[in-house]
């Protein structure tokens, strides 16, 4: 068993680790994962198992080693269905050896937030040449280490349907994230009719060949377009005019989740960031009153992070361009404790502006 206690070490060595690079992540619908598994069971006392047709009595306690791949598709933003293969290395209770054998079936998971779900399923579980069907209760928790990349710990019981057996399990798990949520196609990009060219006025003294009202000998800009004011040289001229954009978003009680319905509101602030390669943005996220000062304050980080995720991640836009802050519960945008201020207070806010020079129109 001194193989088994180096591998239970390093999947808690490699969970520590883990957990001081993760991040959470939501996944859609439509994305998928393939993982690899390591773990360990824990088989009935009343297991038994043939090996070179003798058949033994199967080692209890956390001492089976089971090891496998996985495959698992978001079927919504809660729900997650995955098919398994796992291969099992039993000891013999009172003698040397091992006995062989398989462990393969399918789970439906619940996700109840971000890291935590519970899940029910069915698998056959085979130790030295005899099986049974079985029914499998699973919780877990779930940490990414990047956007592409997640660990994730079980533990849980299974039992059997025909010969009674009560097992547990615990594993550790590595996952690889594919696919892309369905995003909706972009509004098409107006037709923009060219300005018709205007006739040219008949020759008159004195000559005012682009009709701005300055006659030819003292125009120094020439063929200027005539619904522009221009100055005594016949130039257009220009006045400062400031673009604004801003973004409110809202958000559930107690949630960082960035609800669909607002992504069309981040997806209009990215797109004026594409047309402004030189701003940059800094959302400020805030939160009710409900709930302690210090917690607040972590939530309103939450929830100004995930949005910016949102813009990068989904709409492009390049992470250095993107910045947050949390406020907590110190910058109410409506005063008072009704249901309708707190709403109006759990939200994430930025406001972008340039100031463009834009010819006068007479």
């Amino acid at each position: 068993m001194k193989k088994l206690n180096a591998v239970l070490l390093a999947l808690v060595s490699v969970g520590m680790t883990s957990t001081a690079l993760a991040q959470q992540t939501e996944k859609e619908p439509g994305e998928f994962y393939i993982g690899a598994r390591l773990g360990v069971l824990n088989l009935d006392s009343e297991r038994t198992g043939y090996k070179q047709g003798t058949l033994y009595q199967a080692d209890n306690g956390f001492n089976t080693l089971d090891t496998g791949v996985e495959v698992g598709f978001m079927l919504t933003e809660y729900w997650e269905s995955r098919i398994y293969y796992d291969y099992v290395q039993a000891g013999i209770d009172g003698a040397s050896g091992d006995l062989y054998g398989q462990s393969f079936g399918s789970d439906f998971l619940y996700h109840f937030n971000d890291m935590v779900y519970a899940g029910v399923g069915i698998n056959g579980t085979e130790v030295g040449d005899l099986a049974d069907a079985m029914v499998r209760l699973t919780v877990g928790h779930r940490q990414f280490i990047n956007g592409d990349l997640s660990w994730r710990v079980e533990a849980g019981v299974q039992q059997g349907w025909e010969l009674d057996y009560t097992e547990t399990f615990a594993n550790i798990g590595l996952q690889l994230w594919f696919g892309e949520p369905t995003a909706a196609a972009p509004a098409p990009r107006p037709d923009v009719q060219p300005q018709q060219a205007q006739p040219e006025p008949a020759p008159q003294q004195p000559v005012d060949s682009d009709g701005d009202g300055v006659v030819d000998s003292k125009d120094k800009c020439v063929n200027t377009p005539e619904n522009y004011s221009v100055d005594e040289n016949g130039c257009v001229m220009y006045k400062d005019e400031t673009v604004r954009e801003d973004i409110l978003v809202e958000f559930d009680f107690d949630s960082s989740v960035v609800r669909k319905s607002a992504m069309g509101e981040i997806e209009k602030m990215a797109t004026f960031l594409k047309e402004h390669p030189q701003l940059n943005i800094t959302i400020h996220g805030h939160t009710d009153s409900v709930g302690p000062e210090d917690y607040n304050q972590w939530l309103s980080e939450r929830r100004a992070k995930a949005v910016g995720d949102v813009m990068v991640k989904r709409f492009g836009i390049d992470a250095n361009r993107v910045s947050y802050k949390g406020h907590g519960e110190s910058q109410p945008r409506t005063m008072g404790d009704s249901d309708a201020a707190r709403q109006d207070n759990r939200r994430i806010e930025a406001e972008l502006k340039i100031v463009n020079r834009v010819p006068v129109e007479r």
